[in-house]
């Protein structure tokens, strides 16, 4: 069963209308599940920057809302465009003129996205044509968006599989503690199963960790298909919108990390960051720079890791 995690952006009531509640925190998400396919559905809070960075670094495709054309609309777009996601929907209003949403999105990923008004229906029977492939045979690794204790039961964590096959019973590595952990058991869609495949949205009940231990971001992998640093090299794609580039502190966003830096800049095109400890990372993720102190625009670029 195929399943897809859609990011909605700039409309906070369309996932309530796409799906039933899950799980809420700084982010909010739902699911649907028809015949043949599983729809996850998060949207961040108050369009705080962090949840919004960390949901643009999970999806497989994004629901963004252009009804008003605002700064922040501006921003969603770079920060889509940077981790290069070609799949989505922007919604608008009947008969708007799209001549400046249009070139806004002109030459960037986004101008692949189907534009539509907003109309459940319609979206989701754009959504049920969509087919994304994932690496299903890959050394497996699951990343932790949330956690909890169940009296009873123990450690939950709730998270994606971004690539492999997880299975009941397996024995894997919590990233960057290198504390192993069992799997118990799985659930999808609250049902119990023995596997879940790349794509995946699981809550596994696990042992041989604490749940003071679980963060939002860590991976439960083999060592081996992880990385873990806290210096970080990085070829960089500046935001073109965003004042020149200077060294010193300020955040990044690896997947659903999100963690305070030291920026070194050795060109526009090459960067290198610290972090205080050391986080836990797949080689292909992209990596979002954020100045959380800026007034207006806090995406300062996004890189690859070298």
């Amino acid at each position: 069963m195929q399943q897809l995690t859609i990011g909605i952006f700039h409309d906070d009531s369309l996932a309530k209308d796409l799906g039933k509640k899950a799980t809420e925190s700084d982010m909010v998400l739902f699911h649907r599940k028809t015949a043949d396919q599983i729809f996850t559905f998060v949207y961040p809070v108050e369009d705080k920057i962090i949840p919004k960075s960390q949901i643009i670094g999970m999806i497989d495709f994004a629901i963004v809302s252009a009804e008003q054309i605002t700064p922040a609309l501006g921003e969603t777009i770079l920060m889509l465009d940077s981790v290069n996601i070609k799949k989505g929907i922007i919604i608008i209003e009947p008969y708007m003129d799209t001549t400046q949403l249009e070139k806004m999105i002109q030459d960037t990923s986004l101008s692949s996205f189907q534009i539509m008004p907003r109309d459940v229906h319609q979206i989701m029977k754009y959504l049920q044509t969509q087919n994304i492939k994932k690496d299903e045979t890959a050394s497996v690794a699951v990343t932790i968006d949330h956690s909890f204790h169940v009296k009873g039961v123990g450690e939950i964590i709730l998270g994606f599989v971004n690539q492999g096959t997880v299975k009941k019973h397996d024995k894997l590595q919590l990233i960057p503690l290198n504390k192993e952990i069992i799997v118990r058991s799985i659930q999808i869609q609250d049902n119990d199963v023995d596997a879940a495949s790349a794509g995946s949205r699981v809550g596994l009940a696990i042992k041989g960790v604490k749940v003071d231990d679980l963060k939002r971001g860590y991976l439960l992998c083999s060592e081996e298909t992880a990385k873990t640093s806290s210096t970080i090299n990085l070829s960089f794609s500046k935001n073109p919108f965003y004042p020149n580039l200077n060294t010193g502190k300020y955040h990044t966003t690896i997947g659903l990390q999100t963690v305070p830096i030291s920026l070194k800049k050795k060109t526009d095109e090459s960067i290198s960051i610290k972090t205080e400890r050391p986080i836990a990372y797949l080689s292909y993720q992209h990596v979002l720079i954020l100045d959380l102190n800026a007034k207006k625009l806090h995406h300062m670029g996004t890189g690859k890791i070298l």
